[in-house]
């Protein structure tokens, strides 16, 4: 019982540190370049028409539908994320700490989510270890706040399938086809994130079925009932837009399959990427522990399929990544949880185990020192991107200049000569474009759609009212 306050206490506590260094980090007085200033402005946006993500609310210029960061229609990315920062701004209006909620509270489910499958896979000693893992991982806060590129939509992505993966868990430990639904449920929301890599969760339910030694028949209804919830959730949407954007919507479909085959936006890198950024984003020590958790499964010859159900949460994603031309550091941002579960495993199997049992001097004092380095490690790397001592916000001061304008433009206003139209339209209610001037006839035809045309000085502090003498 004592031990059941303890760890109640501890969970909060790893809780509560997760949270200060999120809301800390995402005090950042501005949208963030990449991605985070799109998913703002269009969830913005949704607020108006909650099934029409727009960019450009209305395109005065011909554009080219397939740059998502300059068209009008904007099915660059699935929904949901856009849907729950809308949500937060329809409660709190929209601005920079409220495009963050979202994902500062479900990044704090996911820290409980983690201590919940630690201890349920192992014990309540992994589960708290993990969870603290989780609530001062430096890439996760970064990306919580907004600060790294793809940002909310692998946070809420890894949340998802973290939960799915967990009612996978219970639903094979207690053989209830409900459980299974959910799983499905939490499927179907991550596709509706960011698409189809998070059906990984499928052959690790399998693992957890067959752990429980449950029957073939068991297996097809329990991962059966939990692609028909998957599909009853992320299909409609699919039908939606193909029927109501066909154009648009074929496109995003095509430009995904492109990442496949092709380095798009810049985003390249060799076929250890995700091997060497592991090493960054966890810790440099990560190694060991994934070695060590397969060396586990060899010696258990091959039987334990707790074991390979996190093996396949954590390899099949890398590996697959690891294949496609485009690579980005957020794309294997959903094996996290499984990073963490073996890292705090082999921590406390080195503690507990080998440290206790050895008589050899030497080899103690070298598992206490990669003991020590397990945590040490992983909380410098917390320390070095939550810019404590390491550098502040990395906002530029155009940002305070944009916002001088709230309230002095209206939605049939147009400002040219914008440096960072985006930023512009998300804090104003207004188009923007980035180009100086316009012709004669453009002027005539804008203006005769009921717009007010400004430009703005190149110091980015003043607006200037334009009429046709100026061409």
């Amino acid at each position: 019982m004592n031990q059941l306050f303890k760890n109640k206490y501890l969970i909060i506590l790893i809780l509560l540190i997760g949270l200060f260094l999120r809301v800390r980090l995402s005090q950042d007085k501005c949208v963030h370049k990449w991605d985070e200033r799109y998913h703002a402005l269009v969830a913005k946006n949704l607020l108006k028409h909650p099934l029409k993500p727009t960019l450009y609310e209305t395109s005065l210029f011909a554009y080219d539908y397939k740059q998502w960061y300059a068209n009008h229609l904007w099915l660059h990315k699935q929904p949901l994320p856009l849907w729950l920062i809308a949500a937060s701004y329809a409660v709190f209006s929209s601005g920079d700490l409220q495009t963050r909620i979202p994902s500062i509270l479900l990044s704090l489910l996911a820290i409980y989510v983690t201590y919940l499958l630690g201890k349920n896979l192992f014990n309540d000693k992994v589960g708290l270890l993990s969870a603290f893992f989780m609530s001062i991982n430096g890439l996760v806060i970064e990306m919580v706040a907004g600060r790294v590129a793809t940002d909310h939509y692998d946070i809420l992505y890894m949340v998802f399938t973290e939960i799915s993966i967990l009612f996978a868990l219970i639903s094979a430990q207690k053989n209830k086809i409900f459980y299974a639904f959910l799983s499905g449920i939490f499927i179907g929301l991550a596709i509706l994130t960011k698409w189809l890599p998070c059906l990984v969760i499928i052959p690790v339910h399998v693992c957890f079925l067959l752990n429980s030694e449950r029957s073939v028949k068991t297996i097809i209804k329990q991962i059966s009932s939990s692609l028909l919830s998957a599909a009853l959730v992320s299909i409609p949407w699919q039908i939606f837009i193909v029927m109501h954007y066909p154009t648009e919507a074929l496109w995003s479909y095509h430009y995904n399959w492109l990442h496949t085959i092709q380095i798009l936006d810049g985003q390249g890198g060799n076929f250890f990427y995700y091997i060497n950024k592991i090493r960054i984003n966890y810790s440099e020590i990560i190694y060991l522990p994934l070695i060590y958790f397969g060396f586990l499964y060899t010696k258990l010859k091959f039987k334990n399929r707790i074991h390979l159900a996190i093996l396949i949460w954590i390899f099949v994603p890398i590996l697959f990544f690891s294949l496609i031309q485009t690579k980005m550091q957020g794309y294997i941002l959903f094996v996290s949880p499984a990073l963490f579960i073996v890292t705090s495993k082999f921590f406390f199997d080195l503690k507990d185990k080998l440290i206790k049992t050895t008589n050899r001097k030497w080899l103690k004092y070298v598992c206490v020192l990669i003991c020590v380095l397990v945590i040490i490690l992983p909380i410098r790397y917390c320390l070095e991107r939550t810019s404590f001592g390491f550098g502040e916000s990395n906002c530029e001061n155009y940002i305070e200049n944009y916002r001088s304008f709230q309230g002095k433009l209206s939605e049939k206003c147009v400002v040219l000569n914008v440096k960072e139209p985006i930023e512009f339209m998300f804090y104003n209610d207004c188009i923007a474009y980035s180009i100086k001037s316009i012709s004669q006839e453009e002027f005539k035809r804008i203006g005769s759609l009921g717009f007010t045309i400004f430009t703005i000085d190149d110091s980015n502090t003043t607006l200037i009212r334009l009429n046709s003498l100026g061409y």
